[in-house]
């Protein structure tokens, strides 16, 4: 009885020390968030203290509507990306389902983790609520997050790493180093992917963890994942490119730098859907002359509301939708899960 009473104690203290770190984590995590967003005010309060909101009504204006078209196109490319993100991580997991099925459900998870913040939590939360309705468990719902996170990072260090060897010179102006370190610094994050390919390849086994066995991608998953990821990515910053004032004289390769800089800064925030981070970081590295300020700040809004705001509204009145026909046919109230 005292051994039990002791491993019970020991088994307590651990539990409390675990959830005393987690509460740690999360304040750390809530005060880098807080921080970069206070950064962020004030980068905006800064650039955009001589844009009069009647300048930025006309700029929003006098964006032409085929550009307008064109960034929702971009938008919807990037999203069509994002279902092949949950096609094949169904398949990897050895769970197929339809392309409409994952079309659905990828769209739904991520217009909504888009705009809210704090995506992969989010995404997991939906994406269970979800794939619930299938039968999926909680854990192939973790592994068909891991395979979705895995992805995007990969095809953001592609492209991050492929844009500082091609054109780093954005970032060089803005933050003072050398071309020269950008490019070491490109390829540094190449090696990375190429170091996950060639794992894929001569290392590809089976990990186990917890009594759950964890197949690793094979190089030619990994290939996919980064064709994925950098088709995703890449479509985002098209859309971003086609809203901004040409007399930036922005080429796309420039534009897709600032976007990758200001959208990884923006995640890292945690900040709801990046507001204020991404619109700050972006003014920042594009550093635009006072006459086209309030230009470069409208394409801003108008880019989110073409790829955040649009899907969200889209994706909830979709996942509104579903939830009130699982009502209608099963009786239960909207939101209850089956059990």
């Amino acid at each position: 009885m005292t051994v039990e009473r002791a491993r019970e104690g020991e088994l307590r203290g651990h539990g409390g020390a675990a959830a005393a770190g987690q509460r740690l984590r999360n304040l750390v995590s809530f005060a880098i968030g807080a921080a970069m967003l206070l950064l962020a005010l004030w980068v905006l309060r800064r650039w955009a203290a001589h844009v009069s909101l009647e300048d930025l009504q006309s700029e929003l204006r006098a964006i032409r509507p085929s550009r307008i078209v064109l960034a929702i196109l971009f938008s919807l490319a990037s999203f069509v990306a994002l279902f092949g993100y949950e096609y094949y991580a169904c398949r990897f997991i050895g769970r197929p389902i339809g392309w409409l099925q994952a079309g659905i459900i990828s769209f739904i998870t991520q217009s909504i983790a888009h705009a809210v913040g704090f995506a992969v939590f989010v995404g997991a939360t939906v994406r269970y609520k979800l794939y619930s309705g299938y039968g999926f468990g909680l854990f192939e719902v973790a592994k068909i997050q891991v395979f979705f996170t895995a992805t995007f990072g990969l095809g953001c260090l592609t492209l991050a790493g492929g844009t500082l060897l091609i054109e780093p010179y954005v970032l060089a102006r803005a933050v003072g180093v050398s071309e020269l370190w950008w490019r070491l610094l490109g390829s540094g994050l190449l090696a990375v992917v190429l170091a996950v390919l060639v794992w894929g390849t001569w290392f590809h086994r089976p990990i186990r963890i917890g009594g759950q066995v964890f197949e690793l991608p094979c190089a030619r998953v990994t290939a996919l994942q980064i064709l994925l990821g950098v088709t995703d990515l890449g479509c985002v910053a098209a859309a971003l490119h086609v809203l901004l004032p040409n007399e930036l004289g922005l080429g796309y390769f420039e534009t897709l730098g600032v976007f990758v800089a200001a959208i990884t800064l923006g995640l890292i925030s945690h900040v709801p859907g990046s507001l204020g981070v991404f619109e700050g970081a972006a003014l920042v590295l594009i550093d635009p002359a006072p006459e086209l300020t309030a230009a470069v700040i409208g394409a801003l809004i108008m880019f989110r509301a073409c790829y955040y705001m649009l899907p969200l509204l889209l994706g909830s009145i979709l996942f509104a939708g579903l939830e009130a026909r699982r009502w209608l046919f099963s009786g239960r109230p909207v939101g209850e899960g089956r059990g």
